[in-house]
């Protein structure tokens, strides 16, 4: 009788969305009858809606034992698994709910590639360290921290003392409402002391997550608004929702932005976003451009792509802010996209549990302003873990810096890691090759030995290592993650060459493979030069060309004595005379590319050629493939002093 009490006050609390409560009193009621399937199943799903999922694994697996038991528990204690790092088991499940579940059967194979991806990602680990910072952390949550003036401004719930007068406890949680923190540098990276921002920024609820101008003089920061919950609405139920209510909850907890400006040694004229919609949604998580013009920001307002999208606002000339628009579909999944940061360089930073992750939020990066995005990359292990990452600064150096994560497992709580690049040892071998012209006119490399290699580490120059490539031209010598090095190669009757490579050293045993391509010296031998494209009839340098044409800046560089004609060529469609004209033009772009990277416009010579130097028979008339044509369309360069 008393289990059956227990398991019915327990089934209202759930039911209430209290889980909590609900955990306490199904655990009372299996002490004092047997496990159910219904009992086994709710301690499960209370653990995962608490976000444990060390303890949701445990019990989706005894759930999963009892006959009958639904299929969703499959995909549960697979998600379980991925979160506590356990891939192979998480893909097993996941393949099995596949095919239990046909309906859900794409997104259970995408789950199943994204274990074999975070298995591959902790099997190769990026040069990293990421470790706790002591000094910043508590026993309460600790997170997304960002520069301000000479020190960081971080969020944490640990409370302005036990015997602040003021200090309120946000149910839920049962710890201090969250507040900004401020922490002086003492060091690279250590911090003295540390206090909570003043009360014009730190009201008696949620304060948190904040950005500021590149003066400092601006701040942007995230607060909680208490709406009336008189009815607690439908999509606030869900448990993907941004935000859980219980059913008893009095008030609604939704974000808003404020700002406030810093003028006479104090925060003043604190502010409400004019976009903010307490009543309706949330916005938070803001983040400014570097020159402060732009403000991103998270929010579920209607109209979005996923649970939780990023905006943006722009500063008008007036200093108000434009309508909120979406940051679009690159950006945006159907799920959570959280904590946006803006780097010094325009990097854009976020968290999401939509795009391919390990396991929670994963940090991933993304080139573009605005709606218009590229280039979004997972930042891999160990910047990201199977648990929720997010919060990422760097430092000035662009290599260390700050982030936050819940990685220590169920009874850890956000904490700031401080991360910096590793020094793994690895090898570096390469092959010394000369370029030499074949019968069809284009450029071969045949292995050139006994080449003169010095080698700088890090612009050092005070003490340079000297190797030099065997009889087959091949080289090798140990090297360092995260360290530049140089390697001139030089030898009698080549011209000298320069080659720039930080080895990814992901292991000790990794070998890192390059290849180093010396010229001959010798004057008025052509040398072609691949992969310089222009467009059909124009004379503009495409994209993919400037990699070729930095080889030929890097060579006059190491080369300071040579003056070299940089020729273009066409085939023989079209006329005479307009073929000259366009070669003209091309050679001319392509010698102007050169100067404009610091080359003395005295060393280049540019020169058309049309189609009076043909390598094969396609002349007016002659029927040829256009492979054929494509082998007279080329640019070259041969030394003239």
């Amino acid at each position: 009788m008393q289990a059956q009490a227990n398991q019915s006050k327990a089934d209202k609390h759930y039911n209430n969305f209290d889980y909590a409560l609900a955990l306490d009193e199904y655990k009372k009621s299996l002490d004092k009858g047997q496990p159910s399937l219904h009992v086994t199943e709710r301690i499960a799903h209370c653990y995962r809606l608490i976000n444990q999922p060390g303890s949701a694994q445990f019990w989706y697996r005894q759930a999963l034992g009892f006959p009958g038991a639904a299929p969703i528990n499959l995909y549960y204690y697979a998600n379980a698994c991925r979160q506590n790092g356990e891939y192979t088991i998480a893909k097993h499940n996941y393949l099995r709910f596949a095919d239990q579940v046909p309906d859900r059967r794409d997104e259970a194979l995408k789950l199943a590639r994204a274990c074999d991806l975070a298995m591959s990602w902790i099997d190769r680990p990026l040069g990293i360290d990421v470790v706790p910072d002591s000094t910043l952390n508590t026993t309460f949550a600790d997170f997304s921290p960002v520069f301000y003036r000479d020190g960081l401004v971080f969020s944490s719930d640990r409370g302005r003392g036990h015997n602040a007068s003021d200090q309120k406890v946000y149910g839920w949680t049962g710890t201090p409402y969250l507040q900004l923190y401020y922490a002086d540098r003492k060091g690279p990276s250590s911090w003295g002391n540390i206090k909570p921002m003043e009360k014009n920024i730190n009201t008696q609820f949620h304060n948190a997550i904040s950005t500021f101008s590149p003066d400092f003089n601006e701040v942007f920061f995230t607060r909680t608004k208490q709406v009336k919950n008189r009815v607690l609405p439908e999509e606030l139920r869900s448990e993907s929702n941004w935000q859980r209510y219980s059913k008893k909850d009095e008030f609604i907890n939704r974000l808003e932005i404020y700002s406030g400006t810093f003028s006479k040694g104090k925060w003043q004229d604190v502010k409400a976003f004019p976009f903010n919609q307490g009543e309706s949604y949330s916005v938070g998580h803001p983040a400014l451009s570097p020159d402060g013009q732009i403000l991103y920001f998270v929010s579920d307002m209607p109209g979005g792509h996923g649970q939780t999208d990023i905006y943006f606002s722009e500063r008008q000339k007036d200093g108000n802010w434009s309508t909120p628009v979406n940051a679009g579909p690159t950006i945006n999944t159907s799920g959570k996209e959280v904590f946006p940061v803006v780097h010094a360089d325009g990097t854009l930073y976020f968290s999401s549990d939509g795009h391919i992750g390990m396991g929670g939020l994963d940090i991933f990066s993304a080139e573009g302003s605005r709606a218009s995005w590229t280039n979004i990359e997972n930042l891999y292990y160990p910047f990201n873990s199977p648990r929720d990452d997010f919060g990422l600064i760097y430092e000035k150096d662009g290599k260390s810096g700050y982030l936050s994560s819940n990685r220590e497992g169920d009874e850890g709580s956000d904490n700031i890691y401080r991360f910096k690049p590793t020094e793994i040892p690895c090898k570096l071998a390469g092959v010394t090759y000369v370029r030499v012209p074949s019968r069809n006119g284009r450029a071969r490399q045949v292995p050139l030995g006994e080449v003169n290699l010095e080698v700088i580490v890090n612009g050092d120059t005070s003490s340079p290592m000297q190797y030099e490539s065997d009889a087959n031209g091949r080289f090798l010598f140990a090297v360092n993650a995260n360290q530049t090095y140089t390697i001139r190669g030089s030898k009698k009757g080549y011209l000298t060459r320069t080659f720039h490579v930080m080895p990814d050293c992901r292991k000790v045993t990794d070998t890192i493979q390059i290849e180093m391509v010396l010229d001959r010296d010798t004057p008025n031998r052509p040398i072609v030069l691949e992969n310089i494209y222009y467009d059909l009839d124009k004379h503009t340098l495409r994209p993919e060309s400037i990699v070729e044409l930095d080889k030929v800046v890097g060579m006059l560089r190491d080369n300071p004595t040579i003056k070299i004609e940089l020729s273009a060529h066409t085939d023989s469609r079209e006329t005479h005379k307009y073929n000259m004209m366009l070669s003209q033009l091309r050679a001319a772009s392509a010698v102007k590319y050169i100067i404009s990277q610091g080359i003395d416009p005295k060393r280049v010579v540019d020169k058309g050629y049309g189609e009076t130097k043909l390598l094969n028979r396609c002349k007016d008339g002659v029927p040829c493939s256009e492979d054929e044509h494509q082998l007279n369309r080329r640019t070259e360069f041969k030394i003239i002093k």
